[in-house]
């Protein structure tokens, strides 16, 4: 194997485990955060990235791509280790960040097909089940999704705009060419194709597409949309980078001439090209006194692909649509200068829980894990059980105390696990079941089960439960 496809040799894993414990936040980032009790609404910006390497941020452990902007989030903000995806792939992990719900509570576990015998409104998320968008427009908060949705598109009532966002640009779908044309493209402004290209290479695109939305201005089809301003806002930047195609522009593949596999190198120069356009991002919000108040959290939503796009997800082992580390554990930053200190953050944290996360930040009640409630936050014994929990509280307080007890995952055709501290029970159904202790092995190399099958037994019933 190619030397330049494996940036974690000799001291880069010792720099990249000493990064995991000692944060690097700056005098001045520390000196933001302000009494809770002073600050306002803030606006909110989930960005995703598609099918990232854990190791691939250098604010990560990489030693081959360099990532300054989200490394300067990392800094300033909350890194976490340990954070988790609900699923390994793409639709029903996205699912689960949107509802704060475990998808088999709702039956989405599998990414969407539509095989003759299911009716098409259960290809998505069931139309019943409260998104985050849709709470998020109850608390005042204009809405937006630019890029990619992928949470069912069978029926008019899948289309993000009848889930909660006042306005979307992108695809439908899972997956898009990165050099759309005005013949050849699967995006649309609301429910209406692009009429022209506004700047070849998507993910630029979709910056600017953003940066509108931040600003109250659309640039629908030529058309200056103004809208609530004023408003806090509620952005879902959902990159398809650096899922496939693999496909990047030359003055980014350039940057990377000396790494010799190609499939990396793209990968690579996709990875720079995401980096340097949340740069972008940041500088607007800067430049609108918008930055301290708000709430940034990147993450990826599953683990790299190994086989596709030679993502690196060391040191963990295992790759996307696995439920080793390397499938659903994924890097995880927050960022809001006005309430949350720089530090990292080692407990275990699921993407479920920011939809109670956000929710608190916005001033609301969040849903109660394990209690049954309404669309209000009212308890209700017909309503949904919530898996979320508020990060805020963990995340501001000097103390150990875990989010979760115990965090679980399952996919009906390709097995299960479950987390519960440092022990972990993996199910795959192909394979005998395997009990790892990450704190000790967090490459899931020794296979515990035979030496502590009293633990192996009690994390199995727990899971069956």
């Amino acid at each position: 194997m190619e030397s330049s496809f494996l940036p974690f040799t000799g001291a880069a894993v010792l720099a990249f485990f000493v990064s995991l414990i000692l944060p690097t936040p700056s005098a001045a980032a520390q000196d933001a955060v302000q009494d809770p009790s002073v600050v306002t609404k803030p606006n909110i910006l989930l960005i995703v990235a598609d099918d990232m390497g854990y190791g691939d941020l250098s604010c990560y452990g990489s030693t081959q791509i360099q990532t300054p902007n989200l490394d300067r989030l990392a800094a300033a903000g909350v890194r976490c280790t340990d954070g988790y995806v609900s699923n390994s792939v793409c639709a029903p992990s996205r699912a689960g960040l949107m509802t704060g719900r475990y998808g088999s509570r709702f039956g989405f576990e599998h990414n969407l097909s539509r095989p003759d015998y299911l009716r098409d409104e259960y290809a998505g998320i069931p139309l019943d089940e409260p998104l985050m968008p849709q709470r998020m427009q109850e608390l005042g908060y204009r809405t937006g999704l630019i890029g990619k949705w992928h949470l069912g598109e069978a029926v008019p009532e899948h289309h993000p705009m009848q889930r909660g966002f006042d306005h979307f640009f992108g695809m439908l779908g899972g997956g898009h060419d990165y050099w759309p044309t005005v013949e050849k493209n699967r995006l649309l402004y609301g429910t209406k194709k692009p009429t022209s290209i506004r700047t070849p290479y998507l993910t630029d695109w979709f910056t600017l597409e953003a940066i509108d939305f931040i600003s109250g201005k659309y640039a629908e089809e030529n058309l200056d949309l103004h809208c609530g301003e004023q408003q806090p806002w509620f952005l879902f930047l959902s990159y398809n980078t650096p899922h496939g195609p693999m496909q990047a522009k030359d003055e980014d593949l350039q940057l990377f001439q000396h790494v010799k596999n190609k499939t990396r190198r793209t990968y690579c120069a996709m990875q720079h090209c995401m980096d340097q356009n949340i740069g972008k991002i940041l500088t607007v919000l800067e430049q609108r006194g918008e930055l301290g108040n708000t709430l940034i959290v990147f993450l990826s939503d599953n683990g790299g692909s190994v086989e596709v796009s030679h993502a690196i997800n060391a040191p963990l082992r295992g790759t996307k649509g696995t439920f080793l580390e390397g499938g659903i554990r994924v890097p995880m930053i927050l960022h809001w200068p006005q309430r949350l200190k720089p530090q990292v953050y080692r407990q275990p944290v699921i993407t479920l829980d920011f939809m109670a996360t956000f929710l608190a930040a916005a001033d609301s009640i969040p849903p109660l894990p394990g209690v049954r409630q309404d669309r209000a936050g009212r308890n209700n014994k017909n309503g949904p059980i919530y898996d979320s929990v508020n990060l805020l509280p963990y995340f501001t307080a000097k103390t150990d105390t875990a989010p979760h007890d115990i965090l679980y995952w399952r996919m009906a055709l390709r097995g299960s696990a479950v987390r519960e501290g440092d022990w972990k029970l993996l199910r795959p159904n192909s394979q005998l079941p395997q009990l790892y202790n990450l704190k000790d092995d967090v490459g899931e190399t020794q296979n515990l089960i035979v030496k502590h099958s009293e633990i192996a037994e009690g994390l199995l019933r727990r899971l069956n439960e």
